[in-house]
């Protein structure tokens, strides 16, 4: 019986020897530390949690609109109804602003008519050729082709001589009315000049002679005198103008009759140009014949074909113009706010109105760089509000910054959370809220305290404390996270608890009954 009172007392000190040396080694604690340690655990106790606790992420930020949409005018021109106001719920199609839309009608009345002449000249290009029309095409070939004939057999030799006369004679014509009258007829025409005056002189000495008569204006001697004065005015007039320069007109006249006869000369003799040009008149005319015969070739067909697509285009684009005059809501939502009044005049692109889902909510929240790891796309997430602390609501993650934020050295990752749209008439944008994230998918085990843990022979165990009793059960050890370790036991289930000691808790609200905190640091978030 004594002696096995001496083995029983061997073991107990094998046993705190053993605590000791653990606390020692695995904890880096002096003599003293792990003595207290050993003290301390030996009378403290702490709930175990599960493991998934410490993968969960807790952040907080404000409620915000998932998305908003601005109402913009894709045309310009004058506001002449505002059909919302802030505030408003609107449904698909309903009307939001509207322009006044006459030159946007006019617009479309231009492009369809644009389209009718392409569809005419299309018409137009495939209709059979019209039979006078072809007859004038082989009448103007044949025109053509005699002209071109004419030109390369040259001038008849009875033509070009009189052509040659007639320049001759115009241009003896210029120089003989530049040069004036020839000295004999200057002299005929001074000698009937000086006849003219004699018989003149003869008469008027007749007629003197008699002039005291009653019946002198019926005599011989009058009608000769008239008939006298008249023959020496002529003479005279005559001389006078013989005398006198050729007047710039009368230069000009002979010198056009020149040119008239030198032009009718040139038609006759062709030249290479000429003849190239009436080549290319008869080739002109040759095609325009072809073209009425064959109809319209493939590539002016499809230009045709062409012209008519764009004028559909255009008449397209209007008609959506006039309609884009008239904006409407895309989908459902509320008026956030209304930018334009009537009246105002409006550019393409101007945005006149935000509106928004108010049911299509998101929490963006600033996750620490340690615990972004544990955070990924589609995790699920529960949110509690400040202002509804009596309700709780889902989300899952639906983005993830992949740049970090520092703020005063503390480096986060915005991480934002898509709120499930049901049950949200309550939640307005900018309410405070914490997000909940948590691994549903982590590890089976237990958070226990670090220092709970005993090892010894290769086997590791701690002591379990449920209604009162201890009782030391063998545990596997997985990852440690801080000043706890991931353990797996068949023998551990909900409410149980180990002796041990942490320096803080998963839970803050979990309760003194756990005991004083140590020197541990923080326990895992």
């Amino acid at each position: 019986m004594k002696n096995k009172k001496i083995w029983i007392a061997l073991i107990v000190l094998l046993i705190l020897a053993g605590t000791a040396f653990f606390f020692r080694e695995r904890l880096g604690l002096t003599e003293s530390q792990a003595t207290a340690a050993r003290e301390q655990t030996e009378t403290e106790t702490v709930a175990i949690r599960p493991a998934t606790d410490s993968l969960q992420v807790s952040a907080s930020g404000n409620i915000a609109l998932a998305s908003q949409q601005a109402v913009v005018f894709q045309v310009e021109g004058v506001v002449t109804e505002v059909a919302v106001k802030p505030g408003d719920t609107v449904s698909t199609g309903d009307l939001l602003v509207a322009l006044e839309t006459g030159d946007l009608e006019r617009a479309v009345d231009q492009a369809e008519l644009e389209l009718k002449l392409s569809q005419t000249a299309l018409e137009k290009l495939t209709e059979a050729p019209d039979p006078a029309a072809i007859a004038s095409a082989q009448a103007s070939l044949v025109a053509a082709q005699e002209s071109l004939a004419q030109l390369e057999a040259g001038p008849r030799a009875a033509e070009l001589a009189a052509a040659q006369a007639s320049l001759a004679a115009a241009q003896a014509s210029y120089e003989e009315v530049k040069a004036g009258a020839t000295e004999a007829e200057l002299t005929q025409l001074s000698a009937e000049l000086h006849k003219a005056f004699i018989t003149l002189k003869q008469a008027q000495e007749a007629y003197n002679e008699i002039a005291y008569t009653d019946t002198v204006g019926s005599s011989q001697q009058a009608m000769t005198l008239q008939e006298a004065t008249i023959d020496y005015d002529t003479a005279k007039a005559a001389y006078e103008i013989a005398t006198a320069p050729a007047t710039p007109a009368e230069l000009q006249e002979a010198l056009s009759t020149i040119q008239t006869a030198q032009s009718q000369l040139e038609a006759l003799s062709s030249t290479q140009a000429d003849l190239a040009s009436a080549k290319a008149t008869v080739a002109s005319a040759e095609a325009t014949l072809a073209d009425l015969l064959n109809g319209p070739t493939p590539a002016e067909r499809r230009e045709a074909e062409l012209n008519i697509e764009q004028a559909q285009l255009n008449l397209a684009e209007a008609a959506a113009n006039l309609a884009q005059a008239r904006l409407r809501a895309t989908g459902d939502g509320t008026i956030l706010s209304v930018e334009v009044e009537v009246g105002q005049q409006v550019t393409s692109g101007l945005s006149v109105a935000t509106m928004a889902d108010l049911t299509a909510l998101e929490l963006p929240v600033n996750v620490a760089e340690v615990d972004i790891s544990k955070v990924e796309l589609g995790q699920p997430a529960t949110i509690t509000l400040d202002a509804l602390p009596d309700e709780a609501f889902k989300g899952v993650v639906s983005r993830i910054a992949p740049t970090s934020q520092a703020d005063s050295g503390v480096v986060n990752y915005e991480v934002t959370i898509r709120l499930d749209g049901r049950n949200l008439e309550s939640v307005r944008p900018g309410m405070t809220a914490v997000a909940t994230l948590s691994d549903d998918n982590a590890a089976a085990g237990w958070l226990v305290p670090t220092n709970a843990l005993v090892e010894a022979e290769g086997e590791t165990t701690l002591v379990l404390v449920r209604n009162g009793q201890r009782t030391r059960i063998d545990v596997t050890p997985g990852s440690a996270q801080g000043e706890w370790t991931v353990v797996e036991s068949p023998d551990l289930q909900a409410g149980d608890r180990v002796v041990g000691s942490v320096a803080s808790f998963l839970d803050e609200d979990e309760g003194s009954n756990q005991g004083p905190r140590g020197p541990f640091g923080p326990p895992p978030r």
